[in-house]
């Protein structure tokens, strides 16, 4: 019975899998964050925000390896209104000023590097990879299916399992 129920766990677990990277590749990069980007870039709205004291470090590990990041709030104005935003650092800043880019319309909407961003979104919309993934995951959950439907079917036929 707990084969059972861990089979149909894999299976359901690979099938939603593969369905979130058919989605992501099916979907592209967001055409909005695209639009937003290319608008400060082209606008050269920048102004310069000061970075609050406090920050939080977060630390992961790759492959046994520790990475740390900093996540780091700053403050900034446009005709005389301030706003808040966040960027993370690979590592901690040396000075408190801090370059932003800003959306005319919309000055809460902030981003430090939107060149990168713009490229990251736009990559999505020319990656495979999304696609190669939610196949491999398709292919071992369809063979996870049909190593449980043959199990179904020998404890049916009443064969004796070699162990």
């Amino acid at each position: 019975m707990k084969n059972k129920i861990s089979a149909v766990i894999a299976i359901l677990v690979c099938v939603f899998l593969s369905k979130g990277c058919f989605s992501d590749y099916m979907k592209g990069g967001d055409k909005d964050a695209i639009a937003r980007y290319e608008s400060m870039l082209a606008d050269k709205s920048k102004v310069t925000a000061q970075l609050q004291d406090e920050y939080k470090e977060v630390t992961i590990k790759i492959m046994k390896v520790p990475v740390k990041t900093y996540e780091f709030k700053y403050d900034y104005q446009v005709d005389g209104r301030s706003y808040t935003g966040e960027h993370t650092f690979s590592q901690l800043p040396t000075t408190q000023n801090l370059e932003v880019y800003y959306l005319k319309g919309n000055p809460s909407v902030s981003c430090v590097n939107p060149a990168s961003k713009l490229t990251a979104e736009k990559e999505k919309n020319s990656s495979k990879s999304g696609l190669y993934w939610g196949i491999g995951w398709a292919i071992l959950g369809l063979l996870i299916l049909i190593g449980f439907i043959s199990e179904l079917r020998e404890k049916k036929a009443g064969v004796p399992q070699v162990a």
